[in-house]
């Protein structure tokens, strides 16, 4: 199939991943080429994009991007990765015959203007699956599922070797205060991620290593690290995130907040750890530090799971199944 995905390529995104399998699973895939880190995150970017929609609304990059390629090119199917598209460009689609596929890996408190909610998608699947009855309850064909980790380059590498409890990602409020927690409480950490806010604490601006870890080099840190905790903010309910499945693919020991859809993903205790409250997460780091034979079972256990569960390819299967 000709499958279009209709954005930018960041290295080791949900675009780029599945861009990726599509294409070892023999497809040919259409999207907006590669976008460096820099660029993609840039503050000032980000500034001009939300006052220019403001001010003068208008299609987005991405949506002329659709419509253009509709009109020269004869495309099969459209994988739309975590967009809110406007109705008119998905409406379009369907004119030329091409079957549109939402799949929505973000909380849905991030959808813009009408989100998710059109008669023109032909599926939507969501992580969340609160949302996904939701608006399945309005005629919408829509389903919970979960995003995933990639083979190819989220997988076991590399033994622990430091005692660093690794926290990568973007320092939003639920994040940082956590993080600043944990350094009061002297846990050795490892910081990674996009620039921080200017609202940082000082303290986390002093250890953070400004450094964005993707595929082979996410592998290596997460398999290193005492643990990887996997914290979610605050508008996140009962999902589980993709960090979840790259965190067991890599061997990484994969600690997170408790919640009951994990439950469908990872057994705890056995193949991740889960935490109630702060000092329970104190807790298992000291038990990390005292038994690492019973934790690299955990690694063992979750790495398994992820690579025979928790694939692109198991997903895309899925979603291609349906159609």
């Amino acid at each position: 199939m000709r499958i279009l995905i209709p954005n930018y390529c960041l290295d080791d995104s949900f675009v780029d991943n599945v861009s990726f399998t599509l294409q070892q699973m023999g497809h040919e895939v259409v999207h907006m080429g590669t976008i460096s880190v820099s660029k993609s995150y840039s503050k000032i970017n980000r500034a001009i994009k939300d006052i220019k929609g403001k001010l003068f609304p208008q299609l987005s990059d991405q949506e002329k991007f659709i419509l253009e390629t509709i009109k020269n090119t004869k495309i099969d199917l459209m994988i739309s990765l975590t967009q809110s598209l406007d109705e008119s460009v998905i409406f379009e689609c369907k004119k030329k015959g091409v079957i549109t596929v939402s799949w929505w890996g973000d909380t849905a408190a991030n959808m813009t203007k009408r989100g998710l909610f059109s008669e023109y998608w032909d599926f939507v699947y969501i992580k969340d699956a609160y949302a996904s009855d939701k608006l399945k309850s309005l005629g919408i064909n829509s389903e919970q599922l979960m995003e995933a980790m990639n083979p190819a380059w989220h997988k076991p590498t590399h033994q622990q070797s430091n005692n660093d409890l690794i926290i990568a990602g973007s320092f939003y409020d639920y994040r940082q205060f956590i993080t600043k927690k944990l350094i009061q409480n002297k846990v050795e950490l490892g910081l990674y991620g996009p620039a921080l806010p200017n609202w940082a604490y000082d303290e986390i601006k002093r250890i953070h290593t400004k450094e964005y870890i993707t595929k082979q080099k996410k592998a290596e840190i997460f398999g290193k690290g005492l643990g990887v905790l996997n914290s979610t903010a605050m508008k996140e309910f009962d999902s589980v995130n993709c960090r979840a499945f790259e965190i067991a693919g890599c061997g990484g020991l994969h600690i997170l907040e408790n919640r009951k859809s994990i439950e469908a993903c990872f057994e705890p205790g056995k193949e991740v750890l889960t935490y109630n409250t702060y000092e329970e997460l104190l807790e298992i780091l000291d038990r990390a530090k005292k038994f690492p034979d019973e934790m690299k079972k955990i690694r063992e256990a979750g790495a398994k799971r992820a690579h025979s569960d928790h694939t692109y390819e198991i997903r895309l299967n899925y979603i291609l199944s349906k159609i």
